[in-house]
C-alpha cells in the first residue's frame, strides 16, 4: 500500500514538472489596431497595402509589435472600390513574438 502512494506521488510530481517545462511563454499583446482603407488594383494588392499600413500603426506601440505574423485576432475586410479597384482594411491585436518582453515593461527588484 505504501509503495502505491509513493509511486502516485512521484508520478504527480513528474507530471507537474514536465507540464511546466514544456509550457509555452505568453505573448504581450496590445489593443486592436486598424489600418486605413488601402486601395489596390486587385484584392491581393489591397490586402498587402492594408497590412503594411496596419504594421506602421502597430509599430507605434514599440519595436516588435509591427509584425503581422505575430498578431492575434487578424482580419482583413475588402470591398469593391471605384474604377475597378479594391479597398481593404486590416485589423488585429499587435503582439510581440512569444517569449519577448516589452522593452518598457516595469522591472521588479528581487
Amino acid at each position: 500500500m505504501q509503495k502505491h502512494i509513493v509511486g502516485s506521488a512521484v508520478a504527480a510530481i513528474t507530471l507537474a514538472f514536465v507540464g511546466t517545462a514544456v509550457a509555452k511563454p505568453g505573448h504581450f499583446c496590445g489593443t486592436e489596431v486598424h489600418s486605413g482603407e488601402a486601395t489596390g488594383k486587385s484584392e491581393d494588392e489591397a490586402t498587402n497595402a492594408a497590412k503594411v499600413w496596419w504594421s506602421s500603426r502597430a509599430g507605434a506601440m514599440g519595436e516588435g509589435y509591427q509584425l503581422w505574423d505575430n498578431a492575434k485576432d487578424k482580419s482583413v475586410k475588402c470591398h469593391p472600390g471605384p474604377r475597378d479597384s479594391v479597398k481593404c482594411v486590416a485589423a488585429a491585436k499587435p503582439c510581440l513574438k512569444a517569449g519577448v518582453i516589452p522593452k518598457d515593461a516595469p522591472k521588479q527588484d528581487l
